[in-house]
């Protein structure tokens, strides 16, 4: 029998990791729009501000990963709405917040089960990451054939092809060497597949209503389509990254670590 004393224990570990989980995402966020790690191409950006919920989401409960990122989305997403006005409070609440939610809940959902993905099920993950690999490129491609991006910005292509490489040569190899890492491979790649379809269907959605922030266009369903490109191609090596941070906050504290 669970005594009421655990529960309030548990339910306060939970709202202090989210709380935790939430800063931590704002301040990288933050520091990611300012260049801090990454570049800006377009309305999207690199983020590797993916790992800290995807962290959270494993050492805790799927709840704490997701409310942690919809809450720390929102925040840095004030912070770039006063600074810039590059989004806004409403396309955060529509695009960002349950984009976030879903991806890190669904990443710890099936991270952290019991369910067996061994055998022909660890091709999922790989397909998957084989096609949206290569999104970073066609998105560029796109956006330059459009006239977003400048001329002399072709050098971008060939990063964005060594990064396509890059990207499929980890999923593969985390796939076949970290094998008792397949759920939480698995659970990233189809939370952050979720997660980008929703900020690309979001953002469209907002255009249909009110513009697009500073050009005040209407995207089309081939941009939302490029945005879910890139926003997953970019944020996936940031996934693929974080079992070796595991296994040292694992081997610090072996009680966080879910029980199979």
């Amino acid at each position: 029998m669970v005594s009421q004393k655990s529960v309030q224990t548990s339910a306060a570990r939970r709202v202090v990791a989210t709380g935790l989980c939430a800063a931590l995402y704002t301040v990288v966020g933050i520091a990611t729009f300012l260049g801090v790690f990454t570049p800006v191409v377009g309305v999207v950006r690199f983020w590797p501000s993916v790992f800290v919920p995807a962290i959270f989401s494993m050492l805790f409960d799927p709840l704490t990963g997701g409310m942690g990122a919809a809450i720390g989305i929102f925040l840095s997403d004030l912070y770039v709405f006063y600074a810039t006005g590059q989004t806004n409070p409403l396309l955060s609440v529509i695009a960002g917040v349950p984009s976030n939610f879903l991806g890190f809940y669904i990443l710890g959902r099936i991270g952290r089960s019991k369910v067996n993905w061994n055998g022909l099920k660890t091709t999922i993950p790989l397909i998957l990451l084989a096609v949206a690999a290569f999104g970073p490129l066609l998105y560029f491609e796109y956006m330059f054939s459009i006239g977003m991006i400048e001329n002399g910005m072709g050098w971008v292509s060939t990063v964005l092809l060594v990064l396509g490489i890059v990207i499929f040569t980890l999923g593969f190899t985390a796939g076949r060497i970290r094998k008792n890492y397949l759920n939480y491979y698995v659970g990233g790649t189809l939370g952050l597949l979720t997660g980008a379809a929703w900020i690309g269907l979001g953002i469209w959605f907002y255009s249909q209503l009110f513009g697009l922030p500073l050009t005040g266009v209407k995207a089309d369903l081939a941009l939302a389509f490029y945005f879910f490109l890139w926003v997953f191609g970019t944020e996936i090596p940031f996934i693929l990254v974080v079992p070796p941070v595991l296994d040292l906050i694992y081997r610090a504290y072996p009680f966080l670590k879910p029980i199979k």
